[in-house]
């Protein structure tokens, strides 16, 4: 029997039915994950944790355009929404849909069970909570305003880092709740004519980013 061929939604066009078709509530898990045209998402639905991850879906979109919404329609449909590096899903796969970018130079290895999450942020990262309803971008060039996103070690939160790229001068520092904070932030900062992009890791100096993110050390290996 062949297996039937995988739902590879475009954002810019979803669908009126259900992602999900018969996966059940406790098992709808959904990876976002980075690639390289930055602008851009690729989100893998899943049913997982199990033995064998199954994909019940891909969807693709922009992320000022269609990450929020994407993101608040997961938690409508009961599925845990994760934000990691790499998901725990064949390297053939994910590539077929988007190349993940190499993360502090290592090569891509394809998890073994679990996704790789992200950074760890400093104490100059403030909660998104305490920055809501105040303006993030003042007077910056509009063209020069970029808000970077990006994973972190708690794949259910994210980093964003409003970056001023004529003056190379960071903005705000903020990280909030994926399906709490998520939308509320690339709308505001839309709002404000600002740039969003999704990154492995912010594209800033390394003597800048270390103020806001701790050096990625490798997970150790486990011993033979």
């Amino acid at each position: 029997m062949s297996t039937p061929p995988l739902p590879v939604y475009e954002l810019d066009n979803p669908p009126q039915e259900s992602f999900w078709r018969s996966a059940s509530l406790t098992s709808r898990h959904v990876f976002i994950v980075p690639i390289v045209e930055s602008s851009s998402f690729v989100a893998f639905g899943t049913r997982w944790p199990s033995s064998l991850v199954e994909v019940c879906f891909v969807a693709r979109g922009k992320v000022e355009e269609h990450l929020g919404d994407f993101v608040a329609r997961m938690t409508r449909d009961e599925a845990q929404v994760e934000l990691c590096l790499w998901p725990p899903l064949p390297k053939a796969l994910v590539e077929q849909f988007g190349t993940i970018p190499p993360y502090e130079g290592h090569e891509y290895e394809p998890p073994s069970g679990t996704p790789v999450r992200g950074a760890t942020t400093t104490s100059n990262v403030q909660p998104y909570s305490r920055l809501r309803g105040t303006p993030l971008w003042t007077d910056e060039d509009i063209t020069s305003r970029y808000t970077y996103l990006a994973p972190l070690s708690d794949s259910s939160t994210f980093l964003a880092i409003g970056y001023d790229k004529s003056t190379q001068r960071v903005v705000f520092a903020a990280q909030g709740s994926l399906t709490g904070d998520l939308g509320d932030l690339i709308a505001q900062v839309v709002e404000e004519q600002s740039f969003v992009e999704l990154h492995g890791r912010p594209p800033l100096p390394p003597g800048v980013l270390d103020l806001y993110v701790e050096p990625y050390t490798p997970a150790p290996q486990p011993s033979l």
